[in-house]
């Protein structure tokens, strides 16, 4: 699927002059958030039924457990199964993806139903968040 083909309720991108290859050994791993998303104090996997989870901590101690369920070269789709987040429904793809002129661009994108007026400006926060410290650590 091309990113024009998506209706992602919020996206963000990001544009690095990074290969892909190092970005995405930075981001790839399910169970690596804490270790580049300055939200997440804690980042746990747990395997439940066969399904891989990650159990997420945040730096003001909200917790979330959210359930790995596609992966592919460069991007990951996981659904979120319990949070304090005003969503329901949630689905995100994590992708970076190659410019063919160097670098690469970061994805970020989901669906969800809103549970509360703010949850739009909600979830942008969290992904732009992680892209500035993205952007901070590969410029």
């Amino acid at each position: 699927m091309s990113f024009s083909d998506r209706h992602d309720r919020v996206s963000r991108i990001l544009r690095l002059s990074a290969p892909p290859a190092e970005v995405w050994a930075a981001v790839g791993d399910f169970g690596a958030l804490a270790d580049w998303h300055p939200v997440v104090a804690k980042c746990e996997i747990d395997e439940i039924d066969g399904d891989t989870y990650r159990v997420l901590t945040t730096a003001d101690g909200g917790r979330l457990l959210e359930r790995l369920i596609e992966t592919g070269p460069h991007h990951y789709t996981y659904r979120i199964e319990e949070s304090p987040l005003p969503v329901d429904d949630y689905r995100a793809t994590l992708s970076v993806v190659a410019e063919p002129d160097g670098g690469c661009h970061v994805y970020w994108g989901s669906t969800f139903e809103p549970l509360d007026p703010s949850a739009d400006d909600v979830v942008g926060g969290i992904y732009d968040a992680g892209l500035e410290a993205l952007r901070a650590r590969f410029g």
